[in-house]
């Protein structure tokens, strides 16, 4: 009989106790992020293929993001672009791309990647600094960006001040 009683007292209790939060990887954000970053960039016509191209993500380096970034684009489009992933661990085969993430793992190995209508995203630290357009940066569980409107305006990118003001830091470095 006592089973009984404990078993509806937990019962009970579970019902009062708030659902429990889904957890949000660090990469799930960050794909978040990239997905959404071509909402409010401006890239020059000479970025594209075509008129009907597609916006293209390329991943240079270690992917940790699983299916979250594949999950984020799917179906998305932006300025009647339909957004397009491609992940590669060779600076060459980021050709094409609107917009490049540089891994981690690729830490000294950004400098042949700056040109024209590229937006540079990267998450090792001091990445703006190095050229990068957006850095992401890390505080305790907390993700953010920071941005280098000195290299996006090098690249012939303009990145709303919608986009500007969400920013943790923003620079011409």
């Amino acid at each position: 009989m006592w089973h009984r009683v404990a078993l509806l007292v937990l019962a009970f209790c579970a019902m009062l106790l708030p659902p429990a939060r889904a957890q949000v990887s660090e990469y799930q954000l960050k794909a978040a992020f990239l997905a959404n970053f071509p909402e409010f960039v401006t890239w020059p016509g000479s970025a594209f293929a075509g008129p009907g191209a597609p916006i293209v993500i390329g991943v240079l380096g270690d992917d940790l993001f699983g299916e979250a970034l594949d999950r984020a684009v799917q179906g998305k489009t932006v300025g009647g672009r339909k957004i397009a992933i491609k992940r590669s661990r060779r600076i060459e085969d980021m050709k094409g791309c609107q917009v490049v993430f540089v891994s981690g793992s690729e830490r000294g190995n950004i400098g042949g990647l700056a040109s024209a209508g590229v937006l540079l995203v990267g998450e090792m630290e001091g990445f703006v600094k190095q050229g990068g357009a957006i850095g992401f940066t890390t505080a305790g569980d907390k993700v953010r960006f920071e941005i280098n409107t000195g290299a996006a305006q090098r690249g012939g990118l303009e990145i709303s001040s919608r986009l500007l003001k969400l920013a943790s830091r923003v620079g011409s470095w």
